[in-house]
């Protein structure tokens, strides 16, 4: 069909060229039929020429929202992910902290178990040296009252000895 019409054209070219030019106006005097036929001829391979540029455009049509539809689709779903790695990272975040405060809240406690317990052991100590002080101070008491019951003793029989 696009040869037809080429040829179709071309033949009216050669008309035009082969036509008897009229002199000081610039103007060609043509065989009517001819151009007539020729025109005729083109009108026939027209319709099928803008049928079928009608066909290719409603396909580049097509394409193009096929690919407007497309790049929607991969730029919806590029957001999508975006969003998610945003909330994957918030809660990785969010996690990280309440893992931070646990660990200080632990560390904290620990250092009042620490404390306590050297309290505690600080204070049983302190119970056991006193008792301790006390068991000795009972200790010398006793021995000191031994030792006096011991000298009057011996006095005693010093003193009946010498009688």
């Amino acid at each position: 069909m696009e040869n037809r019409l080429f040829t179709l054209l071309e033949q009216l070219e050669e008309i035009l060229d082969r036509g008897t030019k009229v002199p000081l106006t610039g103007k060609v005097m043509v065989d009517e039929d001819s151009v007539l036929e020729i025109l005729d001829g083109i009108r026939s391979v027209l319709p099928e020429e803008i049928r079928q540029a009608n066909l290719i455009l409603a396909d580049r049509d097509r394409l193009l929202e096929d690919a407007r539809s497309e790049g929607q689709r991969i730029v919806d779903r590029a957001q999508k992910q975006a969003e998610q790695m945003l909330q994957e990272n918030e809660v990785v975040s969010q996690s990280r902290v309440y893992a931070e405060e646990i660990v200080r809240k632990a560390q904290q406690y620990s250092r009042e178990v620490k404390l306590g317990a050297l309290k505690y052991s600080d204070d049983l100590l302190n119970d056991i040296e006193a008792k301790i002080e006390e068991s000795f101070k009972a200790i010398k008491e006793s021995r000191e009252e031994l030792n006096s019951l011991a000298r009057w003793d011996e006095k005693i029989q010093s003193d009946m000895n010498n009688e």
